[in-house]
């Protein structure tokens, strides 16, 4: 199983603890992350690779709890904090992580709260398989890597939740924030934590947002430190200038030396650079900066990328990483801070009047409509959006089926626009919950981005680290009534008068979000896209391959025709790739 994934190292380490073998695999080449640690006692053996933020923390607290850890590795400290805790334990850690804690009979298996680092797993009666990817359970179940064209079909057509098998046959995915119990003839699952929990539950004035802000993002920022390699990916948005704010201080008076920044710039693209933005953070914070234009192929790169991957990815430009990672790990970096994900944590305001609405809180619907009207919102739209929220299930389903969702409301004319409205109208949900599954969309699918993510973090050498996804944050921001966290009708309005003061004002007063359209539009590899859809072997339902090929032999698609004609040449490469 280990060897199945060479590029996770080949270091191998394993133990043996009762009717479970424990393994990790790390890199053999000097000053490379070793994050694979394994820990045994007497009662319990424990696999775990990732890091814990909060490791000199939980030492502590175990210390005085009386359960003294043998060190301060990941395997180390679940091992005593399992004693300590129990199956508690997984949402007491903070980081990005996963684990294997067995007795010798049965196991417990757990990933991160956000699920950056994955696990996928195999069992019946006779045998269990656990590991990071889905090619090494195949391998130790002595599976045929097999893609299963069903899951690659709702892959494809979006129709994936958090119950979607891997892309290869057999294999399963855990959940984020789930709870794996494997016993013989036994398999249970349970979250061991719930965002959902923490909606809405503070009550804080304007000062102690502002202050316990601070203090998060601070702690958010330290933690994903290292003083070895560290640099920041920047841009000229307000996520990622966020996250450099708070980091670059604390590096410097960590390490005795300022924080680098990586970013792309795109001189040649108007509509795409954002250098004057970024040299304006980079002058203000003081960041030594390095800048480099991007000229990778997203097609032909994600085509190889499928040889190590287990399965399609939609949306993610794999080859825009592996850029951006090599350019890193070539100027000497290997931990690599973003302001990815900060959206999910602090802009998701869809069904907010219809929220305010139903809980009754009409004095805040008021002030929201007006603030809307005096922004020169018209009525219709305001309607249209109320009546989307307040709309009951039955309604939204048939909207959706008739017009589609927000997400998906186009499509090329060589897709069936039926099947694509009524997958979307599956996920219509009663109007009390549209508001709770807005701020908690992050845990509601299978995080495939994520899992691509981490294997290209891998091979390339560069560990991400997200500040804005730190769990104590993203509870703190879950925690804010709606109308505190959306004070006004700017996007990330709150975040804005927050950073006022700690990033450059040109960025925190932009009110148009730089999209990369261009950039995109203008590497589109007609001839890499003719490859794999003009007469392919496997045909998907739903694809009118004829109206395809005549859209590609005249290379007159747009952006949204592409992006799906994309994704479609992922999933027949990555079916092509799995029969070899």
């Amino acid at each position: 199983m280990l060897r199945a994934a060479p590029h996770r190292g080949t270091d191998l380490e394993v133990a043996v603890h009762g009717d479970w073998a424990l393994g990790v695999a790390n890199p053999s080449e000097p000053g490379a992350w070793r994050e694979g640690s394994l820990a045994a006692g007497p009662r319990l053996a424990v696999a775990a690779v990732g890091a814990l933020d909060d490791a000199e923390a939980l030492s502590d607290e175990l210390t005085r709890a009386g359960v003294e850890p043998t060190g301060l590795s990941p395997a180390a400290l679940i091992l005593a904090g399992w004693d300590a805790f129990g199956e508690h334990l997984p949402a007491r850690l903070r980081g990005v992580f996963a684990a294997v804690v067995t007795d010798g009979r049965r196991a417990w298996c757990f990933r991160d709260h956000v699920g950056f680092r994955p696990l996928f797993y195999r069992a019946d009666r006779s045998a269990a398989f656990v590991a990071s990817e889905a090619k090494q359970v195949a391998a130790g179940a002595g599976l045929r890597r097999e893609a299963d064209l069903d899951v690659v079909e709702r892959i494809l057509f979006r129709e994936v939740d958090n119950e979607t098998p891997a892309a290869l046959k057999g294999v399963m995915r855990l959940a984020k924030a789930t709870l794996l119990h494997v016993a013989p003839g036994q398999l249970h699952r349970r979250a061991y934590w719930r965002p959902e929990d923490f909606l809405e539950t503070a009550r804080l004035t304007a000062d102690d947002v502002a202050e316990r802000f601070d203090e998060l993002m601070t702690q958010a920022a330290a933690r994903t430190l290292t003083g070895t390699g560290d640099v920041v990916s920047l841009s000229g948005g307000i996520d990622s200038p966020a996250v450099a704010a708070y980091a670059a201080p604390v590096h410097l008076r960590r390490y005795g030396e300022r924080l680098p920044a990586l970013a792309t710039v795109y001189p040649n693209q108007p509509s795409v650079d954002e250098s004057s933005l970024i040299r304006a953070v980079a002058l203000q914070l003081e960041l030594p900066l390095h800048t480099y234009e991007r000229d990778a192929q997203p097609l032909r790169a994600g085509v190889e990328w499928l040889r190590i991957l287990d399965g399609p990815i939609p949306y993610l430009l794999l080859s825009d990483a592996e850029d951006h990672y090599r350019r890193a790990r070539e100027l000497g970096f290997r931990n690599m801070l973003t302001g990815e994900i900060a959206e999910l944590v602090v802009d998701m305001r869809r069904h907010l009047l219809g929220h305010l609405l139903l809980r009754g809180r009409l004095r805040s619907a008021r002030r929201r409509l007006a603030r809307e009207r005096a922004g020169g919102r018209s009525l219709a739209s305001l309607g249209a959006e109320v009546g989307g929220s307040l709309a009951p299930r039955w309604a939204e389903a048939r909207y959706r089926r008739r017009r589609g969702a927000h997400w998906v409301s186009r499509y090329p004319p060589w897709l069936d626009w039926h099947r694509l409205r009524a997958g979307t109208a599956r996920w219509a949900t009663a109007a009390r919950r549209r508001w709770l599954e807005e701020q908690t969309v992050s845990w509601m699918g299978p995080g495939l981005t994520m899992e691509a993510e981490e294997v290209c973090q891998s091979v390339m050498g560069v560990r991400t680290r997200r500040p804005w996804a730190d769990v104590d944050l993203w509870q703190f921001f879950l925690s804010l009534p709606a109308e505190q966290k959306f004070p006004n009708r700017a996007r990330k309005g709150l975040v804005r008068r927050l950073l006022r003061g700690k990033v450059p004002d040109e960025i925190l007063d932009r009110r148009h979000k730089t999209v990369f359209d261009e950039s995109l539009m203008a590497r589109i590899e007609y001839d890499e896209l003719r490859r794999w859809l003009v007469a392919p072997e496997h045909r998907f339902a739903g694809v009118d391959y004829d109206g395809l090929a005549a859209a590609l032999e005249r290379e007159d698609l747009d952006l949204t025709a592409y992006q799906w004609a994309k994704d479609l040449a992922i999933a027949h490469a990555f079916v092509a790739l799995t029969e070899q």
